[in-house]
């Protein structure tokens, strides 16, 4: 029986090695942000250690439901704007929307910034597009970053993916 030799050891080294630096997330830049529905599963994932019941899920859409039929009724002006289906139907932060409705389908952010410096090491490789335009950043779970500019409105989301997540595009 032959014994495995050094120069069989560094090869299986480097192979784990690669196969290690393949799994580490990447920021993605994205047209489409993250939906109510995506934090209300995850939220229920990491507080009850399960997917919300249908009951659960019922009772969250009904007060999602409120939230954005109040806010619509309150500015009509939305209807007329692009990023009306994304809020209204899909529940889904877009470019265009305000604090107020990234608010209403996300919650409060888990950390708000001005800090250029701060922005540009969350932004990564995207940073050096979104410096002239990015004037604040929300960090959200689950690898998300929502960018606005000086009109308040939503220019640019990221969010790390690792390559063993699936994409639902």
């Amino acid at each position: 029986m032959k014994w495995i030799g050094p120069s069989s050891w560094l090869a299986a080294a480097v192979i784990l090695a690669a196969g290690c630096a393949a799994t580490a997330p990447t920021l993605e830049r994205t047209s489409r942000g993250p939906s109510a529905e995506e934090f209300f599963v995850q939220q229920s994932v990491a507080t009850n250690g399960r997917q919300p019941s249908f009951d659960e899920k019922r009772v969250w859409m009904n007060q999602m439901d409120d939230k954005v039929f109040k806010y619509v009724r309150d500015h009509p002006e939305l209807e007329q704007t692009s990023r009306y289906t994304e809020f209204r139907f899909w529940r889904q932060v877009s470019p265009g929307s305000t604090p107020d409705e990234v608010k209403i389908l996300l919650g409060e952010p888990r950390e708000q910034t001005v800090d250029p410096a701060l922005m540009s090491s969350l932004g990564e490789q995207h940073w050096v597009s979104l410096r002239t335009t990015a004037k604040e950043a929300w960090v959200y779970p689950l690898g998300w970053v929502v960018y606005f500019d000086d009109k308040k409105e939503v220019v640019d989301m990221l969010r790390k993916v690792s390559p063993l997540q699936v994409r639902e595009e």
